[in-house]
């Protein structure tokens, strides 16, 4: 089986080919002739003979690129569960299997338009034995927030039970449940007798259960609220002379160190230079120049998401990404709305394009023009 995309001028596909499997023909027509939501909608071409499979991907995102964005925790989990969920009642409710589902984090794509996940329906895929549950629950523990002890339970807890029989609709709702379980509202917790409480005290300013010795401590370390000044005398300032600091701190600095010889020259190996890339603005928009600072580096306006921010509305939130490979510079689009331009020529999402010096880029309407600098300063590259 073999996957490609396509990019045309309104829509986004994903060409599943070489996956003519033997299937029921009950279950292409009940795919053709209802609207199944949580499925990749798609068509059937055959080429030369050949079956392809295209799935209108257009406005989606792949799970593999949204987890790649940020590492995995309980709310995405918790969205997953949930779409499981959706997922396996509808397959049952029209006689499928979902076995025949690729279960894969490259080929379940979130849909913006409807907030939910959409499956990879393959008709006769289940044959062959490959991507299940149990191979999603892997990649997903290689990408989860190990800062977040809810998700790192929850992650094992979905693979251990999918290892120890298959994973259906109850074990989707008890690991739900267990989330609801361990959840507990923000005013639940009682300052009552608590340190937080004694830190605090009451209106009046007085701190309960509390010596002088000790009233006088927390009233010093409390924290002073805006506009109320703290009682008492108040302490002077003492007046630092910066400048005398500085002057003496430069005397030091020539006389202790000889001038730098500024007619010797320092060369460096080949080895030592190394080749930074830059984005320099073309528009006439509000953009300015980008300079790719790390790998991957990720193009949008997502500030929270993104290292280079664009202002223009027409640019998607997470709208391409530049990375290295032997050396070489690669952009990706991440199916963007209004696409990604090289030379002209639209960029398939998922596609990684070679760039060179002098090539011409579009961010859907803002223009760029890549130049390369060498120095003897090195990037650094995201793992």
């Amino acid at each position: 089986m073999n996957i490609e995309f396509l990019r045309t001028a309104k829509k986004s596909y994903m060409i599943v080919k070489d996956a003519d499997y033997p299937f029921e023909q009950y279950e292409l027509k009940m795919i053709q002739h209802n609207t199944i939501s949580c499925l990749l909608e798609f068509q059937i071409i055959i080429t030369d003979g050949k079956v392809e499979y295209w799935y209108d991907v257009t406005g989606m995102q792949s799970l593999e690129k949204q987890y790649s964005f940020d590492a995995v925790g309980k709310k995405q989990l918790q969205v997953l569960l949930q779409n499981l969920i959706d997922m396996k009642s509808a397959m049952e409710e029209y006689l499928l299997d979902d076995a025949d589902i690729c279960f894969s984090l490259s080929m379940i794509f979130y849909d913006r338009f409807s907030e939910k996940l959409r499956f990879c329906f393959i008709p006769g895929f289940r044959e062959q034995k490959c991507q299940g549950l149990q191979k999603l629950f892997e990649e997903i523990l290689q990408q989860l927030d190990h800062s977040d002890p809810a998700a790192v339970n929850l992650g094992y807890e979905m693979y251990e039970r999918c290892v120890q029989s298959e994973f259906v609709i109850s074990d989707c709702v008890e690991c739900l449940r267990m989330c609801a379980d361990e959840q507990k509202p923000a005013d639940a917790v009682s300052d009552e007798g608590g340190m937080s409480g004694l830190l605090l005290g009451d209106e009046g300013g007085e701190f309960p259960d509390a010596g002088e010795e000790e009233l006088e401590f927390l009233r010093e370390s409390q924290p002073q609220k805006r506009g109320r000044r703290r009682k008492g005398k108040k302490e002077k300032k003492k007046f630092i002379n910066y400048r005398k600091i500085l002057e003496d701190e430069r005397e030091v600095l020539y006389t202790a160190e000889a001038l730098p010889d500024i007619e010797k020259t320092e060369l460096f190996s080949a080895e030592d230079l190394v080749r930074s890339w830059e984005l320099v603005y073309k528009g006439d928009g509000l953009e300015t120049d980008i300079r790719l600072t790390e790998f991957p580096f990720l193009v949008g306006t997502d500030s929270q998401k993104v290292i280079g921010v664009l202002q223009s509305r027409a640019v998607s939130r997470v709208h391409a990404g530049f990375f290295l490979k032997e050396g070489k510079l690669y952009l990706e689009d991440y199916n963007s709305t209004n696409g990604t331009y090289l030379n002209q020529k639209l960029v398939p999402m998922n596609t990684p394009m070679e760039v060179h010096e002098g090539d011409r880029i579009v961010f859907a309407t803002e223009e760029y023009a890549v130049f390369c600098r060498w120095s003897a300063g090195g990037l650094t590259q995201k793992r």
